[in-house]
């Protein structure tokens, strides 16, 4: 039975849902900016069209842009290839078990392109984009300024049918239309290209007892919050048959999990009580999470998409 929404002081007419267009969000509960870049207090709320949780008021590139910091695209200083290739592997497999082995690759958001340095460029044409500057130069300085795009997907007017692997790795929750970026992706793959998309798992045991503490929410730089239903709805909506989905992260999921407990138990409770639960909590964090995640409901969500 559907639910009925009533529209109180909770559910406002906001800015339309950008993945069914509905004009009302209820809210859920509120958070605050992670990496402290303002005081300010941010509505974490639900679609009453579709169900995808958003990150409210509404606010422009231009005004999303202060909340990221110079290097949240990417390190600082230059890692090293063991570096790369370790914190790269999950992903590299991923392509391996959907059985990407080669081909022309896109990676939105490619940060300071870690992802395409850890792909054997004898098998791939690694080409990718980025919106952050200094990113942008580190990518271009280690793959070539030919292979790394400025700006944003929609704003490259890149070729259509003209890639066969594109990936949005943790990307698509940072844009204000992941409907538009995904039909982009559709025109620009080859019939039968695969998309990678990796996301925030919203549905996930993490998310729904941390609530605005959760350290994969990430408020305000994450827009859209993705469960796995809603991810694949979308996917489906916008031309693409999902195949291949994992819940697991290595880098992700454990560490979500450690920092969402020192927020609860450090950073807001702050008492003698809380702070030995948190260290004697450390020992159990990577199998509990193991865990859950095995019982599908992991944090993170990684989902392969064979274009229609």
């Amino acid at each position: 039975m559907a639910t009925e929404f009533v529209t109180d002081e909770r559910c406002q007419p906001r800015g339309r849902c950008n993945l069914c267009g509905a004009a009302e969000a209820r809210e859920l509960y509120t958070a605050r900016d992670r990496l402290g870049n303002s005081g300010q207090t941010f509505s974490i709320s639900e679609c009453v069209g579709c169900g995808v949780r958003r990150t409210l008021p509404e606010m422009t590139d231009a005004e999303m842009a202060r909340f990221y910091p110079g290097d949240y695209w990417g390190a600082a200083a230059e890692p090293t290839e063991d570096w790369i290739r370790r914190s790269q592997s999950d992903k590299v497999r991923f392509l391996l078990r959907c059985g990407l082995n080669g081909g022309r690759i896109l990676d939105v958001g490619c940060g300071s392109g870690f992802f395409l340095r850890a792909l054997n460029p004898q098998h791939w044409e690694r080409v990718g984009i980025e919106t952050g500057e200094a990113a942008t130069t580190a990518a271009r300085r280690a793959l070539g300024d030919q292979q790394v795009l400025s700006g944003t997907l929609i704003e490259a007017h890149l070729e259509a049918s003209s890639f066969d692997v594109i990936t949005f790795w943790s990307v698509v929750e940072h844009t204000n239309n992941p409907r538009e970026n995904l039909l982009e992706a559709r025109r620009l793959l080859r019939g039968g290209g695969s998309l990678v998309v990796q996301v925030p798992n919203a549905g996930s045991y993490q998310a729904r007892y941390f609530e605005g503490d959760w350290f994969a929410l990430d408020a305000p730089r994450h827009r859209y919050h993705f469960t796995t239903g809603s991810l694949q709805r979308l996917l489906t909506e916008t031309g693409f048959t999902p195949y291949h989905l994992t819940q697991f992260s290595r880098a992700h999921n454990a560490h979500a999990l450690k920092q969402s407990l020192k927020t609860r138990l450090i950073v807001n409770a702050n008492g003698l009580l809380a702070r030995t639960l948190f260290y004697l909590s450390l020992p159990l964090i990577k199998p509990a999470d193991m865990l859950m995640t095995v019982l599908g409901q992991g944090a993170t969500i990684t989902v392969a998409s064979r274009a229609k």
